[in-house]
């Protein structure tokens, strides 16, 4: 009885004792200044953070990224309108390329997560990045 009871106390402890992560979202808008079509964007997060730039951009356009960041650590993926990091599957998932470009499939609202993989994460390093986006209107 007596075991028992400890085991159970120190489970409770245990469980009590692990503070609870919650990952924070910074969310940011990105308004290109007037008769631009690119923009470098900069900011920093630690842990499992992320930030999410939300973008207005066309059907058929083209959205090019090259991210940069201190030991490489930061990543981004690309959510079309309506869908939401956590929520649905990204458009593109950047773990494997830090530049590229993708067509944009419909209007609206695009919204460009980065972040940092679970691995430093989990020790809560703080990342330090740069993001390159330009807005390309294609020729039909």
């Amino acid at each position: 009885m007596k075991k028992s009871l400890s085991i159970v106390v120190l489970t409770a402890l245990i469980t009590v004792g692990a503070p609870p992560t919650f990952a924070k979202s910074l969310e940011k808008q990105v308004i290109f200044k007037q008769g631009e079509n690119k923009a470098v964007l900069k900011g920093k997060f630690k842990g499992y953070d992320d930030v999410q730039y939300t973008l207005r951009a066309k059907q058929g356009q083209t959205l090019k990224y090259k991210i940069s960041s201190n030991k490489n650590l930061a990543y981004i993926n690309i959510f079309a309108p309506n869908n939401k990091p956590g929520k649905d599957e990204a458009l593109m998932i950047g773990s494997t390329d830090s530049t590229g470009k993708i067509v944009l499939p419909s209007n609206g609202e695009y919204t460009i997560q980065v972040y940092q993989m679970r691995n430093s994460a989990r020790r809560n390093t703080v990342v330090n990045f740069s993001l390159d986006i330009q807005i390309l209107n294609n020729a039909h």
